[in-house]
């Protein structure tokens, strides 16, 4: 998880370089405000889907330990 939290925080931190460019003197006009609404709504989309991770992590470890128990539950039973 360690690998994938980084790779967030890369990706996020590019992101923030292209929204603090992003601004009145950088581009105005009827274009630029479609493009930072098409934007904003998809790093917010994006930033919904980073901030899941942890609680996958969470529900995926449970997952895999409720499958070992049964597994070593049926591995007992038939000794």
């Amino acid at each position: 998880m360690e690998t994938i939290e980084t790779a967030v925080s890369d990706v996020r931190a590019a992101l923030k370089k292209v929204h603090d460019v992003m601004g009145a003197k950088t581009w105005v006009g009827p274009s630029a405000d479609s493009w930072a609404t098409d934007f904003n709504g998809r790093m917010s989309s994006l930033s919904r889907l980073f901030d899941s991770f942890p609680a996958e992590e969470q529900r995926l470890i449970a997952k895999a330990q409720k499958d070992q128990a049964a597994s070593d539950s049926k591995t007992q039973g038939q000794s």
